[in-house]
């Protein structure tokens, strides 16, 4: 039960993040999640608890299915106090404070985040060919997210790609069924 309530709660959110990117252009600067939340607060707060909660919930979930460890606990935390300096700073150039507490919280809870999620595939790397899959692109998509951050600037594509695809790959390793040994 707890599996589907996290699938559709990521579907939900996913649906939402592309019904609030379009108060921006996704593929420019203006059209960057925090450069909308200026406009919008309510909206990109919403946005932020129900993308924490998400992935929180489906990382959750794939930790206490795949492995022993209670690492991702700390992660999380980290993750979600970024979150929270994310939705309590305006990404406003003009107030540095704010403006750099937005920024850091923001990174921290994109790095953080990517870090768990990778971390559960490449620790689970030899149980099966789908974390092996599954390792080699979340790496990829977190090298190549970053290199479009530093080329390109921030923009809706490029933070929601990311997330996105921690919705469909968690999801997946989620809802996945064991291998079941049949004996005669």
């Amino acid at each position: 039960m707890k599996r589907t309530i996290s699938c559709v709660l990521s579907a939900i959110a996913t649906a939402y993040t592309i019904w609030y990117m379009h108060f921006g252009t996704p593929y420019k600067n203006s059209g960057a999640l925090s450069k909308i939340g200026l406009e919008h607060h309510g909206l990109f707060a919403i946005w932020g608890i129900l993308t924490f909660v998400a992935l929180a919930l489906a990382i959750t979930l794939a930790y206490q299915k795949y492995l022993k460890t209670k690492a991702y606990i700390p992660l999380l935390a980290i993750s979600g106090i970024g979150m929270i300096l994310t939705l309590t700073n305006d990404f406003d150039y003009d107030n540095k404070v704010q403006y750099f507490l937005h920024c850091t919280g923001s990174l921290t809870f994109s790095a953080v985040t990517g870090i768990t999620i990778f971390l559960l595939f490449l620790l689970n790397y030899k149980k099966g060919r789908i974390f092996k899959i599954f390792t080699y692109i979340t790496a990829t998509i977190l090298i190549a997210d970053l290199i479009c951050l530093l080329i390109f600037k921030e923009t809706g594509l490029i933070e929601a790609f990311p997330i996105f695809a921690g919705y469909l790959l968690l999801g997946i390793v989620n809802l996945r069924r064991e291998k079941v040994e049949l004996t005669r």
